[in-house]
């Protein structure tokens, strides 16, 4: 599907400032106080603070992007084509794992330094000290071969937790077995005879085998075949300025719910779920209002560019920024959760700055030869493929 250079503008943006987001919220985290510490509330402070409180909202903002761009966008051209799964296990494997292996060995790496050699702080042993949710288990207990063979296969939250300081992985795990998923429902969509019903029934059976929040949570993944569907249908009815705007008022309702302070009692996941679901419908809304966009597409490029490593920023930024906190405490005596003055405010843009360019120069090393190595996987697929149609042949 051809999208405007408008909308396209939009898809782009989305995808680097929900990743910005999940960014800046581990660094306020870890860097400042949480606010019901904060000596001095000020407007600036109380802005801060809820700025940078919109990491969750951010994945699922990402999921209904990955709905949209992976599934919807090759059910499309299935539907027109024909499925080629060797094309998509191609661009899904590469996509996921030109980046996941550099980003996991990276983890084990500035993990074991901190470890054995700027645990001070006790970061890596005792972070619960710190009453951090962006830490949410010992990262010691989690540097183990098993969990790292877990979260290679993408099994953290269905065998394993996530590994080591990399704490965002959880939502990578949700990520590939929708992948997965669809690809069987997509077959057994446009397939036919006994490849329909067999891809079918193996869908059934993974979603059935998959946890049930991991499964749940795949309808709102789902939501990106919606947005298509009614972009496709003409969005009729619907304007940007409406879309953004009811986008706004659920966005900010949906983090105004779950703020940690002013729960009472332990959030469910009925609760968590259908404010997940709102926002992700409220997002659909967004999408389908800037579809219908004429507008000029400002900062295209710039867009463009920064999009181009959001993946790199979501899987490579917080084990650097575990590591970068606990090494200039050791080495410098730079106190991490500090108050929101001039310092602590200059170590936080400091740190967000450092880490972009850091992932960054991940993308450089990694994802930016993704497109190479799909292409390189396609051909090795469509060999096996024929080599395997012959000899069944035979």
């Amino acid at each position: 599907m051809i999208h405007n250079p408008a909308f396209s503008n939009f898809l782009n943006a989305s995808r680097w400032f929900a990743a910005f987001l999940v960014l800046i919220g581990h660094v306020r985290h870890l860097v400042l106080v949480d606010y019901k510490h904060v000596v001095e509330k000020t407007a600036f402070t109380k802005a801060l603070y809820f700025i940078t409180g919109f990491g969750h909202e951010s994945v699922i903002i990402f999921f209904v992007l990955s709905g949209y761009l992976v599934g919807a966008s090759t059910l499309f051209k299935w539907r027109h084509d024909g499925y080629d799964v060797p094309s998509y296990l191609a661009a899904r494997i590469s996509r996921i794992y030109i980046t996941l292996i550099p980003a996991m060995i990276s983890t084990l790496v500035l993990d074991y330094v901190g470890l054995n050699w700027y645990n001070q702080s006790e970061l890596y042993t005792n972070s619960a000290q710190y009453s951090t949710v962006s830490l949410n288990s010992t990262i010691a207990n989690t540097l183990s071969f098993p969990i790292f063979v877990s979260n290679l296969f993408n099994l953290q939250g269905v065998l394993t937790g996530t590994f080591g300081s990399n704490a965002p992985l959880w939502s990578l795990a949700y990520e590939w077995w929708y992948y997965c998923a669809f690809g069987l429902v997509g077959v057994g969509l446009v397939g036919n005879g006994k490849i329909r019903l067999l891809a079918t029934c193996a869908a059934i059976c993974l979603m059935v085998a998959l946890p049930f929040k991991m499964a749940l949570w795949g309808s709102i993944w789902c939501l990106g075949f919606l947005a298509f569907t009614w972009i496709q249908a003409g969005a009729r009815g619907m304007t940007p300025t409406v879309g953004l705007l009811i986008f706004t008022v659920v966005m900010t309702a949906s983090r105004l719910s779950h703020n940690v302070e002013n729960l009472m009692v332990p959030e469910s996941d009925s609760i968590s779920f259908f404010r997940d679901f709102s926002l992700g419908c409220s997002f659909v809304i967004a999408l389908v209002g800037m579809s219908k966009s004429c507008g000029s597409a400002r900062l295209l490029k710039m867009n463009s560019f920064v999009a181009e490593f959001s993946y790199s920023t979501y899987l490579f930024h917080f084990p650097a920024l575990v590591f970068s906190v606990a090494f200039l405490y050791e080495k410098f005596g730079i106190k991490f959760q500090q108050q929101p003055t001039f310092g602590g405010i200059s170590y936080f843009l400091g740190l967000i700055i450092f880490l972009y360019l850091y992932c960054y120069a991940s993308y450089l090393i990694a994802e930016k030869y993704t497109g190479r190595v799909r292409q390189r996987l396609l051909l090795i697929l469509r060999r096996l493929m024929k080599s395997g149609a012959q000899n069944s042949s035979q």
